[in-house]
């Protein structure tokens, strides 16, 4: 790098080289800004011709002020050398982000032919023909601008710079008329912005070879394949843009920006119905799962209300109620804890319960043969004490009562014959 600055700029590193020159990132010392500064290569200052083109291209610039063209800021000499200030513009060229197949929606990319259709439109009313519209010309801003560089190869409408028979510009991206040396008009751009346009959807070149003269002679003779993955209305812009003829082209820029701009409104109507379609299926599904919470709240209720009262029963031992709500419990939750450790608890005591009621029955029994054998021997006072045992564990017992009531009668008489 000859220069570490160039009049108020200082150059802090190099964006691109090309076989005209360096363009260099600066920045102006005096408005503190960023500025893209593009040097013509010393050794092609003797050659007028591309001298007069590279200021053309600064003059052609100075004259284009549209959001999606570069701005020129000023144009200068410095040690012989040509330079040409221009914004700088922050962001991705659409070439890397066609390479690197940067998952963009169709609106999005829609949207970028749309402003690159707008920019070329107003370079046309000027009068200017871009020429070399290709994706490494194109920057796409962070913010979704997007911006047209390099007008060194542009035509204007009244000049005789080039004539008829020359070729200038990217072979990739030319028209059959420019490749075959015809007189040329702003249709040549329609027809890059065709072949760029092709390259977004498809991520592959229309004209795709192994060698310069098989490209050009698909551009002149053949038509790329249709594009699956874009639906028929982007095809149609595509191809009627592609078209051999330039008759058949759309007649201007701004025509295809009108037809890119009417596909926007389109897609956004199809997105705007797809969202509604979406926002209606969220609702619909928010509205069910709310009813299902609400179910579940329920659920939960009964279940805690079923879980309370087996508590309760089994507190006031009264156990196969217990268990019966237990088991609700588990017929609306059947890996309930809880209520599977009530049934269990419940049920052992059950056990324990009717164990208790055997040896009790066992006892009963035993102690009122005891009290009739007694109550025949005469012994009145001990087999009514026995009775009287046997109807506190046994208050029902109609054996242990008539002997207690005949034993009490006898005593009662003995003792009024003895007064």
């Amino acid at each position: 790098m000859k220069f570490q600055k160039i009049n108020k700029y200082q150059i802090i590193d190099i964006i691109g080289k090309g076989s005209m020159g360096v363009v260099y990132k600066c920045i102006d010392t005096v408005l503190n800004r960023y500025v893209a500064l593009k040097t013509m290569n010393i050794q092609l200052m003797g050659d007028e011709n591309l001298k007069n083109r590279f200021y053309r291209e600064a003059k052609i610039l100075a004259e284009l002020n549209h959001p999606n063209i570069v701005q020129v800021y000023e144009l200068k000499e410095y040690e012989n050398l040509c330079y040409i200030v221009m914004e700088y513009v922050e962001g991705e060229s659409l070439k890397h982000v066609i390479e690197s197949k940067k998952p963009l929606s169709t609106i999005s990319k829609l949207e970028i032919v749309r402003q690159i259709a707008s920019g070329v439109s107003y370079a046309h009313s000027k009068g200017v023909i871009h020429r070399n519209l290709k994706p490494a010309n194109i920057i796409i801003r962070e913010d979704g601008v997007t911006k047209i560089l390099d007008f060194g190869v542009a035509k204007l409408k009244t000049s005789s710079i080039t004539s008829k028979g020359s070729v200038l510009g990217t072979i990739a991206y030319m028209a059959p008329e420019q490749l075959k040396g015809e007189q040329i008009d702003e249709r040549v751009d329609i027809f890059a912005i065709g072949v760029i346009m092709y390259e977004m959807f498809s991520y592959k070149k229309p004209f795709n070879a192994t060698g310069i003269t098989e490209v050009m002679y698909k551009i002149v003779n053949k038509m790329p394949d249709y594009i699956p993955r874009a639906n028929k209305d982007i095809n149609y812009i595509i191809f009627k843009s592609l078209a051999k003829n330039p008759e058949e082209r759309y007649k201007s820029a701004e025509q295809l920006m009108e037809a890119v701009e009417e596909l926007i409104k389109k897609q956004n109507i199809k997105k705007e119905k797809i969202k509604n379609k979406m926002d209606f299926s969220i609702t619909t599904q928010i509205k069910k799962v709310q009813k299902e919470i609400e179910k579940m709240k329920e659920l939960r209720n009964e279940i805690e209300e079923h879980l309370l009262n087996a508590k309760q029963l089994l507190k006031q031992e009264k156990l196969k109620k217990a268990i019966e709500e237990a088991k609700a419990v588990l017929e609306l939750d059947n890996a309930n804890q809880d209520a599977e450790a009530i049934i269990e608890k419940a049920n052992r005591l059950l056990v324990l319960k009717q164990e208790e009621e055997k040896m009790k029955a066992k006892w009963v029994k035993e102690r009122l043969t005891e009290a009739n054998h007694h109550f025949n021997s005469g012994n009145l006072i001990k087999a009514c004490e026995i009775s009287e045992s046997i109807l506190k564990i046994d208050p029902s017992n109609h054996d242990a009562r008539v002997i207690k009531s005949i034993c009490i009668k006898k005593i009662k008489e003995f003792l009024k014959r003895i007064e």
